[in-house]
């Protein structure tokens, strides 16, 4: 891997702003307490990228290979990358213990990813594409694929953004303590541009699909997944993190004795195609 040299960025491209070590200390809280992507939605996404079963995945910010592991068995190769080397090592050892060959685990930045042209029948990132150089990352996607396949952007949103109140009381909490001075935790420069923005003015044809899917946190699920994230990590919290946690714990408790929070996660994908030149769809 490599980083990019001046001419290959495109001029108008704003860098991100956030740390290098944005995730430090998530990664068993991110293995274990992110919600798996809807078996639902990997099916819909494999019978509409039209995938052969033989052709190679390159998985970018790939975390504990929440992506990676779940659609390996759709490709003959997967290329896994993420730039925290903790992130790769649990990821690695989720694979060992499925039994899991085929991906080839890397550490290192998605705008740094060296690979032949046409090499790839699709590219991931899950719940990652804001954090990094879209554009660049976008224009050397539409040279890795293959005409016809697809980069493919998803996630879902973040568990205490949403419309049920235990959420709201959730959000308050989070805010008192994550919003305080000297609590910061990255941030963009970009003007606001949506992914669908970004992948279309490179040439990419798109489809947008979205999966809302029930689902039940406990108490101690929601803080774990809390830790996952790079807004309420513990070492964003630092010695504030106990006192954190038992403040959510009560006011979530409050709310629900029972320590049961329901949701609707709304998981999506955006499948940005790679168009079929027209002398290749004449053949």
């Amino acid at each position: 891997m490599r980083k990019p040299t001046p001419d290959e960025r495109p001029a108008e491209a704003i860098l991100p702003d956030y740390p290098a070590n944005l995730f430090a200390g998530t990664a068993q809280y991110y293995a274990q307490y992110r919600v798996p992507y809807p078996q639902e939605m990997i099916d819909h996404l494999r019978m509409r990228a039209a995938l052969t079963g033989e052709g190679r995945l390159l998985d970018l910010a790939c975390g504990t290979g929440e992506v990676a592991l779940c659609m390996h068995s759709f490709f003959r190769e997967v290329w896994a990358v993420d730039q925290e080397q903790e992130m790769v090592e649990v990821g690695r050892r989720k694979a060992d213990q499925l039994r899991i060959t085929n991906v080839r685990w890397m550490v290192g930045r998605a705008e740094e990813v060296e690979a032949p042209r046409d090499s790839f029948e699709m590219i991931t990132i899950g719940s990652a594409f804001h954090r990094l150089d879209r554009r660049l990352v976008a224009e050397r996607a539409l040279r890795w694929l293959t005409p016809g396949h697809s980069i493919v952007p998803m996630g879902n949103n973040a568990a205490w953004k949403g419309k049920e109140e235990w959420q709201h009381i959730a959000a308050e909490v989070i805010a008192r303590w994550i919003d305080r001075p000297g609590a910061a935790t990255g941030h963009s420069h970009q003007p606001y541009q949506c992914h669908e923005e970004v992948l279309e003015a490179v040439g990419f044809d798109l489809e947008v699909h979205r999966f809302p899917t029930p689902y039940v946190w406990t108490l101690d699920s929601f803080v774990g997944y809390l830790y996952s994230t790079a807004k309420a990590s513990k070492a964003v919290l630092g010695d504030h993190a106990g006192e954190f946690e038992a403040d959510l714990r009560r006011a979530l408790l409050d709310y629900d004795s029972r320590g049961r929070y329901p949701e609707t996660t709304d998981f999506y994908y955006i499948l940005g195609r790679r168009p079929i030149p027209q002398a290749q769809m004449d053949k």
